[in-house]
């Protein structure tokens, strides 16, 4: 993207995500934000300092559907058959040191049960990333003035560490219960309990299995969500292919 469009698109979120609840200061430091990167061009501008055509209200609610697109996108790409366990950039992997007793076996053909773990965890993780979709709808809901000069500041994807910052917490209470059933379900507790038999890995595990593998999957599983809808929004803000609406085409077009 160039230094323009870069400028004009933190300007957009500036003007257009400010609130009745912010603070004149404030409000004057975002206005004069925008009104150093719009000067900076040649582009016709309306009163209010935006694009000719573009309101404050046209782009308060681009942002938002731009973030809410990327979540639900983001959601629904880990959260399929193989979401995880066939996408080389976040399949979970097993904790490292199971992963070195498995690295070890596999040459032997005895990694049987750590290989059905790995694949598992994966699974699961797949069933349990639908639960995230509401609580990143409602995040950005609730999206403040204080919010968006954070993201105004950050980079192609500040709307995203905004999202991971404010919904981790309640993301891993949420994701913990499906995560633990998906677990039980999909058969990686009771492979786990067999490699801990058949692999001695008694001494690398002091808890019990569905909770060590359940809290450590969980970890993981966000990872990889985070991953994909940093992704989805640094397309939306640069790649105009992404930008599937009338809506987002106005706003960041």
């Amino acid at each position: 993207m160039d230094n323009y469009r870069r400028e004009l698109l933190l300007g957009l979120m500036a003007m257009g995500l400010t609130t009745t609840h912010a603070t004149a200061q404030t409000q004057d430091e975002l206005e004069n934000a925008l009104k150093a990167a719009i000067g900076k061009t040649s582009k016709k501008t309306s009163s209010t300092g935006l694009p000719v055509g573009v309101t404050k209200t046209t782009a308060d609610k681009g942002i938002r559907e731009a973030l809410s697109l990327g979540a639900v996108a983001a959601v629904t790409r880990v959260g399929r058959d193989d979401g995880y366990w066939g996408d080389d950039l976040v399949r979970i992997p097993l904790p490292k040191t199971i992963a070195k007793v498995q690295k070890t076996l596999k040459p032997l053909g005895m990694s049987g049960a750590l290989d059905e773990v790995h694949e598992k965890v994966n699974h699961a993780a797949e069933v349990a990333a639908p639960v995230a979709k509401d609580l990143f709808l409602d995040a950005i809901k609730s999206i403040t003035l204080t919010d968006v000069v954070s993201i105004v500041r950050g980079g192609p994807t500040s709307g995203t560490q905004y999202l991971q910052k404010s919904t981790t917490p309640r993301l891993i209470t949420l994701f913990t219960p499906p995560m633990g059933e998906a677990l039980q379900s999909t058969g990686a507790v009771q492979s786990l309990d067999q490699a801990i038999e058949r692999n001695g890995l008694g001494a690398y595990i002091k808890k019990d299995p569905k909770t060590y593998l359940s809290e450590y999957a969980v970890g993981k599983a966000l990872d990889g969500l985070f991953y994909y809808v940093g992704n989805e929004e640094r397309a939306i803000r640069t790649n105009p292919a992404s930008r599937t609406t009338d809506l987002l085409k106005a706003v960041f077009g």
